[in-house]
């Protein structure tokens, strides 16, 4: 699977660690893309906190508080293209 990434220079804030995958679907059209974040707490139910930044992979304006499954968010290191 390809996925798509911000081209310009990362958050300021980003510690450099995560991704979150993400996925953006109209009709049968679909773009993968990954969107910079940082896990701020493991919450009990399996889940994770983090902070998002930027709007999808066009824009670095903005974060976000998001509540994701594990499974969505992928260490930098282990990410292959």
């Amino acid at each position: 699977m390809i996925y798509r990434i911000y081209k310009g220079n990362a958050p300021e804030q980003w510690e450099g660690k995560y991704y979150l995958k993400c996925k953006h679907q109209l009709g049968n059209s679909r773009i993968y893309y990954l969107m910079y974040c940082n896990i701020i707490k493991n919450m009990p139910n399996g889940r994770l906190k983090i902070k998002v930044f930027g709007s999808r992979y066009n824009s670095m304006i903005g974060e976000k508080i998001r509540y994701v499954n594990k499974s969505r968010v992928i260490s930098v290191e282990n990410f292959q293209e």
